[in-house]
């Protein structure tokens, strides 16, 4: 999938640190905003990401010019002159797939926004993902028939008990057809293109649970700069074949995937809870040379966007491709992440800020159940044939 990041205004409400500087690479916990939203998408199975930079975009183009973000692709497109956020999409027209992510370059939801997909199916050429605040008066609050986006009321305090304020979130999942109708000019996606579908009645919204940040006034900027942006959260640690998926003895062809019943479910399930999901998976079929490290990396895309389609997504998948008695040399050898050795844990653990407790393995085989242990994190021994959303129901 293809995540569009607005990154062209001025921040003038920020004043002086932001004349000659793009606000969302102002520094927050030790690096750029910018790079905590690129993260957050990754995690969503978003490998391709389009800048659009305007303002100071000498910045954009220096920090960018010799970084790598694994497994993902970054370019960037530069205004000639500044376009607002519906020109910056206009200008980058041919470069955008038919339907792609959009995403406000001074704002995170840290949530599920990928559910969105459920609403593609229902006719909307846009759809917005739509956060709770409690004071609305900055934004003004949406107005919903269902799902169907009707309106938007204007800014006023709205800081009451008991009131649901639902915002525009700052994400969307576009329909690029929908861009073609406007001339390449000065124009606000929210003012002036997306008001325009939602009189068309082409334009959805679901709301998204989860931490919602923009960082546009001073004292919002001082939260970000002040908030704990490690992954402290609960984690699902799977087994891949057996356990998520049938297993038919070195399962790597995309046509062999069989979801095990009430796989997606759960899933998504986690993703809603804002819970992070990873695959560990040992593949000596790799270093027995029955298949290709390739012909992996084709199954772990096909399987995420299985998921993809029903608003679920596999936070990151971790393999071990090597066995000690491998045919393949650069494959042969005794590694410390071979479940039920405990490298993959330990390195999600490092990547991802996690405390052990907030942790739990599940696997088909003792070996994972063994590996759970050595590294002192909760288990569950899957028997292969239950619904695993019902199995696993006692955890969430």
């Amino acid at each position: 999938m293809q995540g569009v990041i607005l990154i062209g205004g001025e921040g003038t409400r920020l004043g002086s640190i932001t004349k000659n500087y793009p606000k969302p690479m102002l520094e927050v916990a030790g690096k750029p905003f910018l790079i905590h939203l690129i993260n957050n998408i990754k995690r969503f199975g978003i490998s391709r990401i389009l800048l659009l930079a305007s303002h100071a975009n000498h910045i954009v183009l220096d920090y960018f010019k010799d970084l790598k973000i694994n497994d993902c692709k970054i370019d960037i497109i530069i205004e000639k002159e500044s376009l607002g956020t519906g020109g910056a999409l206009i200008n980058a027209l041919d470069y955008l797939d038919d339907r792609f992510y959009c995403f406000n370059g001074d704002s995170i939801i840290d949530g599920n926004w990928l559910s969105l997909e459920n609403l593609v199916s229902e006719g909307g050429d846009i759809i917005v993902a739509l956060t709770e605040v409690r004071n609305a008066s900055r934004y003004g609050t949406t107005i919903l028939n269902d799902s169907k986006i009707i309106g938007f009321e204007e800014k006023k305090n709205s800081d009451k008990k008991n009131k649901k304020n639902i915002i525009n979130g700052g994400i969307y999942n576009i329909k690029k057809s929908v861009l073609k109708k406007y001339k390449l000019e000065k124009l606000s996606f929210e003012t002036d293109i997306l008001k325009e579908q939602i009189n068309l009645g082409k334009v959805y919204g679901e709301v998204i649970d989860g931490y919602f940040i923009d960082i546009g006034l001073q004292e919002t900027l001082l939260e970000a700069r002040t908030r704990n942006w490690g992954y402290d959260k609960k984690a699902f640690l799977f087994d891949r074949d057996g356990t998520l998926n049938e297993d038919n003895g070195y399962t790597h062809k995309v046509k062999d995937l069989a979801w095990k019943p009430g796989a997606i479910e759960l899933i998504k399930k986690l993703n809603d809870l804002n819970h992070l999901v990873f695959v560990v998976t040992n593949q000596a079929g790799i270093a027995k040379g029955k298949f290709l490290e390739k012909d992996m990396y084709d199954f772990h895309n096909y399987m995420q966007n299985e998921l993809n389609i029903k608003g679920a997504h596999i936070d990151k998948f971790y393999h071990c491709p090597f066995h000690k008695d491998g045919i393949i040399e650069k494959y042969k050898l005794d590694s410390i992440d071979r479940k039920p050795n405990t490298g993959m844990l330990e390195r999600i653990v490092s990547e991802w800020d996690l405390k052990k407790n907030n942790i739990i393995m599940i696997g088909d085989r003792d070996t994972d159940i063994e590996c759970a242990r050595k590294f002192g994190i909760k288990n569950y021994l899957y028997n292969g044939s239950d619904n695993l959303l019902d199995s696993l129901s006692i955890f969430l």
